[in-house]
This record gives structure tokens, sequence and C-alpha cells, in this order.
């Protein structure tokens, strides 16, 4: 793939009329207040690209290497959530399962305890929704497992990163791995606070308290009012985290996100704590499977395929939301963890494994075939976005936005985009955008995005997609596409452009 840092130290741009062909100058009856907006100085080697039609009336208002592609960041999410409303609907729901592996005779069960996920957004959210399978083996009478505790993710399988993933963002909370079965959004936070006084100890707490990792902590409190320098590192044992460093006596205290390397495990764990707060026993160990589903959870597939009850002699079954309601998370929250358990029960739901890859040609075929979107103007890897692999062009996702406007799923998808002044982080509160624009962001290091609709001052509804890729700041990315937004919000046919 064509990097475009690469191309920008090749082919400086210095404002969007240089050096560029009949295609690529900026055309439309907005031109003139939109296209001086994307030039100059601030903008010499960045790559800008724009488009805004009316859907109202099927012209284009502003074009500017609407058909040249960009990394897309966050806005990938536009392509996974249109994708999901179609090809599993709208009142789709995720389940996760709880259920003995095994004989269950006077109150024990003489094989294992196994949770089963399929990549529920919702569930893995917190550590609430464990306590009511916990809850459920204490009021089927189960004292006490002769076997292990297993977190079952084979739905998806075991991949945990996407195609494209910086290593750089790997241990980062908003990369955590997507297991079809994770707990706390698959990440703990570490909170150090200082000690009674200078040279003593510094205290540590693990959020949520979990038994997955161990604490070795050599973090000592120092002089009042010295900064706190504190290092985490994962030690050589396995399951042991290590801290170093000071932290200032009376100072505030000091937090990290750590990533969990194994999901489906780490679940397992939490449900074991609170199963033995219970007072329930457990003789086996805490375990993951991810690659061949547990036998018990074979015969509940089998069960589902022949039509019947998959569930029968479950302990506990939880449903989620409907998938209008997680589609709107994910938009608006633009939540990573989310969009790709989703991205990849595409892949599952329609017949492949649940890997990326399955995902990815679920939901290219979904843009190809039903959208229209040619072949080659959408690369699609992963589904939140975090790629550096995706390719995406400002038409593809104007595209997709008339599209979905007019399908049987196109309310629960326009729904799902934030709305200036309602959401939308505080972008464009207070101007004449509040309540007209509806739009979803994209955010990596160089690259900002927005795309969305616009109900203009003259009743025209629009669609546009603004993306810049080697930004030189995206605090000043986001004011530009802000200010063009505005100018959308403002607009007026009988005055040709906004006023």
């Amino acid at each position: 793939m064509r990097r475009l840092a690469v191309l920008a130290a090749l082919l400086p741009i210095a404002g969007p009329r240089t050096a560029l062909g009949a295609q690529e100058r900026p055309r439309g009856p907005l031109t003139a207040q939109i296209a001086p907006l994307l030039g100059g100085q601030p903008w010499r080697h960045a790559t800008w690209g724009a488009l805004v039609v009316s859907l109202t009336r099927g012209d284009t208002l502003f074009s500017y290497r609407a058909d040249r592609h960009f990394v897309p960041a966050s806005n990938a999410k536009l392509f996974t959530t249109a994708a999901a409303l179609h090809l599993l609907g709208t009142d789709f729901r995720f389940v996760t399962v709880l259920f003995a592996d095994g004989r269950v005779r006077n109150g024990e069960v003489f094989g294992n305890l196994v949770l089963y996920g399929t990549g529920d957004p919702t569930f893995g959210l917190d550590t609430a929704r464990l306590a009511p399978f916990a809850d459920s083996v204490v009021m089927a009478g189960i004292r006490r497992v002769r076997g292990d505790i297993v977190g079952d993710a084979s739905f998806l399988g075991g991949e945990l990163a996407g195609p494209g993933w910086s290593p750089d963002d790997l241990d980062s909370p908003f990369a955590a791995p997507p297991s079809a079965l994770g707990a706390a959004e698959n990440r703990i936070r570490i909170t150090v606070m200082p000690g009674p006084a200078p040279g003593a100890p510094a205290r540590y707490r693990l959020d949520p308290p979990n038994d997955y990792y161990a604490v070795s902590s050599v973090v000592l409190t120092g002089r009042p009012r010295t900064p706190a320098h504190i290092e985490v590192r994962r030690g050589r044992a396995g399951g042991v985290i290590e801290l170093f460093g000071t932290i200032p006596a009376g100072g505030d205290r000091w937090s990290r996100w750590i990533v969990v390397a194994e999901p489906p495990v780490f679940a397992a764990g939490l449900l074991r704590q609170l199963l033995t707060a219970r007072g329930v026993r457990i003789t086996g160990g805490t375990r993951s499977v991810v690659d061949e589903a547990s036998a018990r959870a074979r015969t509940m597939l089998a069960r589902s395929a022949a039509g019947n009850d998959p569930f029968r002699g479950a302990l506990a079954v939880r449903r989620s939301p409907p998938l209008e309601d997680l589609v709107t998370m994910i938009n608006h929250r633009s939540h990573n963890l989310s969009a790709e358990l989703t991205f990849r029960a595409i892949g599952r739901m329609v017949g492949g494994p649940g890997t990326f890859a399955s995902g990815a040609a679920a939901v290219a075929r979904y843009l190809t075939d039903r959208v229209g979107i040619p072949a080659n103007a959408v690369q699609v890897t992963d589904g939140s976005g975090l790629s550096l692999l995706d390719e995406a062009t400002p038409r593809s996702l104007v595209r997709l936005l008339a599209y979905v406007r007019r399908a049987p799923e196109g309310r629960a998808f326009y729904r799902s985009l934030p709305l200036v002044g309602q959401a939308l982080a505080g972008r464009m509160a207070g101007t004449p955008a509040t309540g007209r624009l509806r739009a979803k962001t994209g955010t990596l290091r160089e690259v900002s995005a927005l795309t969305g609709y616009v109900t203009a001052a003259g009743g025209e509804e629009l669609a546009f997609s603004l993306i810049v890729n080697d930004a030189p700041s995206i605090a000043l990315a986001r004011e530009v596409q802000d200010s063009i937004g505005v100018l959308l919000s403002l607009f007026d046919r009988g005055g040709v452009g906004a006023h």
C-alpha cells in the first residue's frame, strides 16, 4: 500500500491549486468558501480530501481529491456499523452463556464450568455483568466444582490484534485485544499512592481486583513536590507486573492502564473470584479455550444449527442490547474494542471463522455488492480504523452515507452518529451546526477525519466527508473541519453559498 507520508515528502503540496491535475482542483458552488481553508502554509506537507453532496438534489457542492485514498482512522467504523446493521439486522443480539461441562449431582459439578462468549461488546465493559453468572451457580445449588473454570472464546478464535495495527499501540487501552470473551474492557488500572512519609513504600491498587496479575512494587515515597517517576513493565515471570520508581509524599495518585494479554483467562479468573466469595469450592484451575470450542459449546452450536433450543440446561444466559443500540455506542464513543468485536462477528455470522480476514471480506462484499462502492476505492482490514492499512476515499464514505440513508436500517445508522450540541465532544457547540450536523470523527497520528450529514439552513440534506493525512496539527485540522461544518449548516441554495 502507498504510504501518504512518503508521497508528501516526495511531492510537497503548497496548496489545493498547486501542481494538481484537473480531477484534483477544487470544484463546486462552495469552492470559494471551502477551498481557502484547505490551502496555505499550515498544509504544505499535508493531503486533504473532501466531498460534499446534496442528498436532496443529488448534485456535488464541493469536491477536492474525492477519489484519493486516505487513511480514514475511526471513519472506518462507518463501514463496520453500516454493514453490521444490514447483515446482522437491527435486532441482532450477542449472547454469553455459562454452563456445566459435566454431570451435576448433589451440589457438585463433575467437570468444568464454562463461560462461553460470542463477542458481546457490553458484557466486557465492566465486571458487574459477571455477578449474575456467579449468583446463578449458587441458585442452582452448586457448592463445588471438581474441574476448571474455563473461558471459552472460540467463537471468534484467538486473534488479538488487527493487521496493520502499530506495535506502539498494542499496550495502549484503546487497542485492548478483541476476544469473544472478556471483562473490564480487557484492561487493568494500576493506581499508586504515596506512603505516609518520605522513604516509605508506596501503596498500590488494581482495578478490578484480580488474581491474573501479581504485583512486585519497588516504588518508594519521595520528597514532597517532586515529580513522580514510575516505570511499569511485565516481569519475566508470567502474570507479574513490576513497578519501579518514586512518588512524592502528599502528592496526587499516579495511575496507568495495563492491557490484559489473555482476555478469556482474565474473565474466567474474575468469575472464579466471585464464586469463591459465594462459598463455591473449585478444585481445578483457570484456563481458556480459543481455537476449538469446549464440548458443551459444540453441543450448543449444533442445537442452534438444527433449530433447537441451544441454551437448554445452561446455568445462565445473557443477551446483549439490540445491535441498533450497540452501533450507537460504537459511533458515539468511537469504541475500538466494540467495533472490532462487531466486525469479526459479521465474519462469523455470514459463515466465516470470525477472524479479521473473514470480517473484512464480508464488509468489503457489502460495500461493493450492496452499496456500489468500487472495490479499488476502499481497503478494509479491521473494524475500528486502528489499522494503518485501512484506506478509503471521501467519495466512498459519502456514497455509503447516501446509500444507508434510504436503506431499511437507515434510521438506526443515522441516529448512531453524534449530533452537534448533544455529543461530538463539544465540537461546533453554540454554532449554527447545533442540532443540524451529525458526524463521525476519526483520529490517528497525523490523521483527522469527519464524515456525516448536515441539514442545511435552506432545508437540504447534505452528506460530506473531510479527511486530512499527514496533518501537522490535529487541533488545527479539527478547526478547519468544524469551520466547514458550520458553513454547510448555513448553506442556502437561494444564496448559493453560506451566508
